[in-house]
Formats: structure tokens, sequence, C-alpha cells
């Protein structure tokens, strides 16, 4: 007489184990029995395989066994958006706190029928699982002790399994990309939380490796997510999104570390990426080639490479492109202005034209490396361009370099704006909050017009002395894009021939 099996449900964490365990190529029959499960449930599971890896990305806890359906969802969405926030802040949170919020938040939403009850209350702590814990201590606030001990002792052990080009950090901030010299000292003294000056700022996510040798392509955040700029745009130099306050968001950077776990699962690469602690940052996803580590709270000024000089050269790089595009225009006679993409291409070659020697001798000042920096070389990037004089003689290059510092990237939203972004509503068009009077019009350029400029640019490269094998190789690539867009050179079908 067989034994009947007992039947078990698994977590999405076992679930996951089970994957990876057959990956191994060990014999399915081998996985089931160290898993205790049937056959037909490991091949059930084996099926479902994007669908589980979904529900991770999507935020499920990995504790979880069976997806429990809420009756409110878009309540529970802006509740546990808010009490992520306040954990973020270190601001305790007890069970009738959250159930008295939840009743504020149906009144918004217009659920007569809802009750936060204490069933209630279990029942969601239990569909996101959370637990209730004592808060002990100051654990917000740390010293130079603690920094010290982290480099020392914790960065060390973390470097070991790493190799230096595959050990990262990103980070972001705040660009006044309109921002010309004579507004400088004006933006300086006003304060950017949402008003006036916000719908001038973009937030850039920048992230390099420690060597140097690896830049990743920049995400930028604007408020439009429409402008007028990109209607006659197919493709742009980097990647955009958009919300109300131009802010670094979970849901974004959750997007952004989703794609860069699948281009080094694609490169069979596995890395280390160190980020900070902020609100943005608190929703990881599972990824299988990112690790993440946060750095310690309060330590960034000294423990984050990217504020210890690669933002602030990148920046300078990007306030010599406007000061170079005012002169142009000045030179044409035209009014100087700037708009999201104009911004995006000038960003696009600032971080470009970073140096390796800069991003490598930054990660070594935070203890990520025990080589010697490289010789203290005055960096020409830092200084103002020739054309300074010229363009704004009465202000400094270094305040038109950090005007913008201290900008908030992320923040705490308030209820209208929890309530706002799961709303429906809130997927409407955003063109109307970009100012048409700053839009410079993108002509449409055909391919024979393409094509002189090429040849216009080749030219012009081979009549100059400091031409390197990469810039004929950028004219190549150009060339071949070009091609690419030459109807001739489409493959037609059979039916194209016939009318």
């Amino acid at each position: 007489m067989s034994v009947k099996r007992k039947l078990k449900t698994l977590s999405l964490s076992e679930k996951l184990r089970v994957l990876e365990a057959v990956k191994t190529s060990k014999k399915k029959k081998d996985v089931a029995e160290q898993f205790d499960i049937p056959l037909s449930t490991l091949s059930t599971i084996i099926k479902n395989e994007v669908v589980i890896r979904k529900k991770v990305e999507s935020g499920q806890s990995l504790s979880c066994k069976r997806r429990r359906i809420s009756e409110f969802p878009g309540l529970e969405e802006c509740l546990l958006k808010w009490f992520k926030q306040c954990r973020h802040e270190n601001i305790s949170i007890s069970g009738p706190l959250l159930q008295e919020k939840a009743e504020i938040y149906s009144t918004s939403l217009g659920f007569s029928d809802f009750r936060a009850s204490n069933g209630w209350l279990e029942k969601f702590k239990r569909r996101h699982d959370l637990v209730f814990k004592k808060v002990c201590g100051e654990s917000a606030s740390v010293n130079v002790a603690t920094c010290n001990k982290w480099t020392n002792d914790r960065l060390k052990d973390l470097l070991r399994d790493f190799e230096p080009e595959n050990v990262f950090n990103a980070d972001e901030t705040a660009l006044f990309y309109k921002c010309l010299p004579d507004k400088t000292l004006t933006f300086r003294d006003d304060k950017c939380h949402g008003g006036k000056h916000s719908k001038e700022r973009l937030t850039i996510l920048l992230a390099a490796n420690m060597t140097g040798t690896e830049k990743l392509s920049p995400s930028v955040i604007g408020k439009s997510k429409k402008p007028r700029c990109f209607s006659k745009c197919k493709s742009l130099p980097l990647k955009y999104e958009a919300n109300t306050k131009a802010w670094m968001t979970s849901a974004i950077f959750r997007d952004w570390l989703i794609g860069i776990d699948k281009k080094m699962s694609k490169e069979k690469r596995k890395i280390l990426l160190f980020i900070d602690n902020c609100t943005a940052h608190n929703d990881i996803p599972q990824m299988t080639s990112v690790r993440v580590e946060f750095l310690p709270p309060n330590t960034t000024s000294k423990l984050q490479p990217m504020d210890q000089g690669i933002i602030k050269n990148f920046k300078s790089l990007y306030r010599k492109e406007v000061v170079r595009n005012m002169l142009q225009d000045l030179e044409e006679k035209r009014d100087s202005r700037i708009d999201v993409l104009q911004a995006m291409r000038m960003a696009d070659k600032a971080w470009r034209n970073v140096t390796a020697t800069t991003i490598k001798n930054c990660f070594a000042h935070c203890g990520f490396s025990s080589s010697i920096i490289e010789e203290e070389v005055e960096d020409i990037s830092l200084q103002p361009p020739e054309e300074w004089d010229t363009v704004a003689p009465e202000i400094c290059f270094e305040d038109f370099i950090t005007c913008d510092d201290g900008v908030m990237t992320a923040g705490i939203l308030s209820d209208e704006e929890i309530l706002n972004s799961v709303s429906e509503s809130n997927e409407r068009d955003e063109d109307e909050i970009e100012d048409p009077s700053n839009i410079t019009c993108t002509q449409l350029v055909s391919i024979k017009e393409a094509r002189i400029a090429l040849n216009t640019l080749r030219n012009f490269i081979e009549q100059t002395s400091i031409s390197e094998e990469k810039e004929f190789s950028a004219l190549c690539i150009l060339d071949n894009a070009i091609d690419k867009e030459q109807p001739y050179l489409k493959q037609k079908k059979i039916t194209d021939f016939f009318q």
C-alpha cells in the first residue's frame, strides 16, 4: 500500500531555490526529493518560472505562500507607501496608528464600507509580511568611529569577493539644466522644494565602477511625461522618466536596478552596487547578478565615491557645455534657450568626458582601494572655460557649478501625492508643464541631409591633427546607422512589388 504524500505549500523563496536547483543539472527526481515535493509539483513550478519571477520583481514578500487578495487594493497601496516612508525616517508606527491612517485614506478614496478593524489589521500585516518590533537605541545616528569601522572591516570583507571592475557606486543629483551664469546667484539663494525652480530642474542618476573603466548610462527624471521637444524623436540619448516633482522614486529606482540586473546577466557578470539609504532606495527587487549594499546612514559625504568629486566633475563639464551653447547663440544672434532634450545631450557628453582617473581617485579617497592615489593633478574640468570672463566675469565659476548643490532628489510624499500616485487620473499627459517659449524646435532631417552632414564632419576630422582611431570608429558607426535608414537597403517583401 502506497504512502500518501502530505501536501506541502512552498513560499516564493523556496520556489526560487527549487528553480536554482533545477539549473544545476540535477535530476528532477533528486530535486523533488530534496524539497520533499511530488514530481508534478516540481513540473508546475518549472512551468510557472516566469510568473514566479514576476511576483518577486513586483515586490511580493518572499515568505508569501499564497497571494492574499485585498478587497481594497488601492487603499492598501497608499497605506503601504506611507508606512515605508515613515519607517525610512525612523518614525515608529503602531497598529492603532496604522488603522487610523487607513480610515483617513478610505475617506479620501470614497470607500464608505471600509472598516479598519483588528481583523483587517492582522490580514494587512500578513499580506505584506509586516511585524511590529520595539525600537531600541539611536540607530539613526552614526559617528566617525562607525565610519572607520565600516571601511576597515565591512568594506574589506565585501570587496574580497568581487573584482574592482565589478564594484559600482550609484547616486542621484539635481541639475538646474536651464541655469545660465547671470541667474546663478539667485538660484543659489532660493530653495527648490517644488516651487518656481522645480520645473527647471532634472534629477540625474549616475553610476560607475571603481576602476573608472565603466560608466553606466545616466537616467534622467523630469517633470513632464512627454516634453514637446521629444515630439519628433524616436530615440533619446539617455533614459527618461517623469513625475510631478522630478524626483527619484522607489518605482523608478527599482526598474533601473532590474534593467542593470538584466544587463549584467547577459554579460554573465556579478556586480556589487553601493548606494545610500535614501527614501527612494527602500524597495530592492530580487536580483541574480546585482548585489546591493547600503552605505551606513549619514556617512555619504565621507564614504560615497560619487560625493567625493565625481558628481562635481560631471556638473562642471555640463556647465561648460551651457557656456559654449550660450556663446554660440550670441554669435548667431538668437535667444539662448535650453530644453530637456538639449540638456540630455549635454549631460550625455559631460558624463562621457568624466575621466577614469577622476573616478578611480574618488573611490580611493573613500577607502575602496588600498593602492596609492594617482599623483594629484590640477583637474582642468573644474577650471573655468576660456570664455568665462566674456560671459560672466563677476561670478565665480565655482558658484556656477554648485548652484544646485543640496537640492532634494527624493523625499517624503504628502497624502495627496500618495493618493494621486495610485489614481488613474495620474496617468494624464503632463505636456502643459513644458514652457513653449523655452523649446527649441527640432527640424526633421532627411537621409540626404544626414549624409552631407556626415561627410562634412568626416572632412573636418581628417583635417585636424588630433584625430584618433576612436573618432573614425564613431564616424563608421554613424555611417552604418544612416545606411540602415536607406529605403533601398531594407529587405523588401514580394507583396511590395504589387499594387
